[in-house]
């Protein structure tokens, strides 16, 4: 028989009658590893040593653990994810892998994944009634694990990416007109959680930065709101959490209007307003204490039950049902409407980029279009 050559691996059979393959391959930092497979047949043990050698001769690293893909995600998410994303977003990345991606994909090996088995997946969430985007979050999440299994030289290629998008059209964010927002502002001005509301239209604010603004964060001598900080529930427990980008930490004017509800709402729950805090850096202490919204029993009000209340007070004054976010798109579009500059609009809203507030949040509206649609006709036709 001929004698293998060094680093072509030997094949033996145990005592024990199992067969074992042993190769010397190449590590990533210029240095060989011995690696050892065994398996029942001499031909199952041969295929395994030469799929070992085949990626030591693409440069590919071998993998003694042969991960499946429910293993894969989990590891991708805890460890790899974790540090880099906010809380919220690890708890949908959760929920997505555990009643998503693991019941459809979840017993496959990493390696075998192909374009047919991510693309009959999708098929199966459709058959279940997920919506398209549901269907692209799944495509996206999945895409991004397997970037990360590629640079990890698991894999060679990443299937997710040559299977089609869903197709899914986002609804257009129903809003209220500026007439609307006067009347639902005028209309609950004596229910406790006006303020809250007060502040969401005047401000544009996100639900997680009005609940989570304290006292301390009012300066009542120099007439300025700092947004330090917001409320969330992750994973069943409401904390005090950072703000979502560098640009949601802001400064607002405190208005003439919005100075003497806050100051009424003080009065009127019995609250304690705590001096101003200056004192502020990236490192400033979060705290569920001395918040300005909050529940009846004094604690941090719940972010879902704000939207049920708003969802309440809607119906009880007679207008259009929209989502508690969409104040923030009102706001910014009556801002549009008046002319403020864009500039301005995007800092207000504590956006990262212009693009956001412009293509996002600002809306055309029915008024503003026949405005322009008159201004046209009187050059076009001139009296």
């Amino acid at each position: 028989m001929k004698r293998r050559a060094n680093g072509e691996g030997s094949i033996f059979k145990r005592k024990n009658g199992r067969w074992e393959a042993h190769a010397s391959i190449k590590q990533l930092n210029g240095t060989t590893k011995r690696v050892c497979v065994s398996a029942k047949s001499h031909e199952a043990v041969r295929a395994k040593l030469k799929a070992i050698l085949e990626r030591d001769s693409q440069n590919l690293p071998y993998m003694q653990k042969d991960w499946i893909v429910g293993e894969y995600l989990d590891y991708w998410v805890e460890e790899v994810q974790k540090e880099k994303i906010r809380e919220t977003t690890l708890s949908t990345y959760r929920r997505m892998i555990k009643n998503h991606i693991k019941p459809t994909l979840g017993h496959h090996k990493l390696k075998n994944l192909g374009v047919s088995h991510v693309r009959l997946a999708l098929n199966e969430l459709k058959r279940r009634g997920c919506s398209g985007a549901i269907q692209q979050k799944y495509l996206i999440m999945l895409t991004a694990c397997l970037n990360c299994a590629m640079r990890e030289e698991i894999i060679s290629r990443n299937v997710a990416k040559l299977v089609e998008r869903p197709e899914y059209i986002p609804k257009e964010t129903a809003i209220w007109t500026a007439k609307q927002a006067v009347h639902f502002i005028g209309a609950i001005k004596d229910h406790p959680q006006f303020i809250a509301f007060l502040l969401l239209l005047t401000y544009g604010m996100r639900r997680g930065e009005v609940l989570g603004l304290r006292w301390c964060d009012v300066d009542f001598d120099n007439g300025w709101i700092h947004v330090r900080q917001q409320i969330d529930r992750i994973d069943g427990v409401i904390m005090a959490r950072e703000l979502k980008t560098k640009n949601s930490r802001r400064t607002l004017p405190l208005r003439p209007i919005v100075r003497a509800a806050l100051l009424a709402h003080a009065k009127k729950s019995g609250s304690a307003i705590m001096p101003f805090c200056a004192s502020f850096s990236h490192h400033f202490e979060l705290s569920t204490e001395g918040t300005i919204i909050v529940s009846k029993y004094d604690t941090p009000l719940e972010p879902r039950s704000l939207a049920r209340c708003f969802h309440r007070l809607t119906e009880k004054v007679g207008l259009p049902r929209i989502k508690l976010h969409a104040l923030r798109h009102t706001t910014a579009t009556i801002l549009k409407d008046l002319n403020v500059d864009i500039k301005d609009v995007q800092l207000l809203l504590g956006h990262a980029n212009i693009s956001t507030t412009l293509s996002i949040y600002q809306h055309g509206t029915l008024e503003t279009q026949c405005a322009a649609v008159s201004d046209i006709e009187e050059h076009l036709l001139p009296a």
